[in-house]
């Protein structure tokens, strides 16, 4: 009985499993045949700008204190400020980094959040209690379609920008946001 009870659960976890990922491609499909550009990421990033254009926007933000660089130099930093400033504890750092073509283009944006102040042992700011905010604040960035549910990582897709939100370790929420034409336009070739 016990062996029954759990080819079942298996087989309803497939067919759970195959009907988000269809409903994924689904949306995917739709969006891409919409011929809605997004290319808007944030700040003044945009899909399509040059390695150059990053650069000197980042550092232009950066000459305003607007960006600084991330640790280890591997991502350019900026903090976002809760309606209080003086509040630590909710101050969240956003580390960036522009994915490029080999045409130098921006075809995505590789994104960490993470609460100024955590810790291994300040529990109550850790990944999963900052996952809702960052997909609140990311709604509220990106209107449009609401995030899916596909194989533990939250989706959204609105016309060729996708959005994938998802905890990376204790401390970081990861997100990238990307380019599907462009992915599409690689697979397809």
């Amino acid at each position: 009985m016990r062996i029954r009870v759990c080819k079942t659960a298996l087989l309803f976890s497939i067919i759970f499993l195959v009907a988000c990922q269809s409903e994924y491609t689904n949306l995917v499909e739709d969006e891409l045949a919409s011929g809605v550009r997004n290319d808007s990421i944030f700040y003044s990033f945009k899909f399509g700008q040059s390695k150059t254009e990053f650069y000197n926007a980042c550092w232009e933000y950066n000459r305003k204190k607007i960006f600084t660089h991330g640790p280890s130099n591997n991502y350019v930093q900026a903090i976002l400020n809760p309606k209080d400033s003086t509040d630590v504890k909710g101050k969240i750092r956003m580390l960036f980094y522009a994915k490029f073509n080999p045409k130098d283009e921006i075809i995505a944006m590789d994104v960490k959040f993470s609460h100024v102040a955590w810790a291994p042992w300040n529990k109550d700011l850790s990944a999963d209690k900052l996952l809702p905010k960052v997909k609140d604040t990311l709604l509220k960035w990106y209107p449009g379609n609401d995030f899916l549910i596909v194989k533990d990582v939250l989706v959204k897709v609105d016309g060729n920008r996708q959005i994938r939100l998802k905890v990376e370790s204790n401390k970081d929420v990861s997100v990238v946001i990307e380019d599907m034409e462009y992915r599409y336009n690689q697979l397809s070739k």
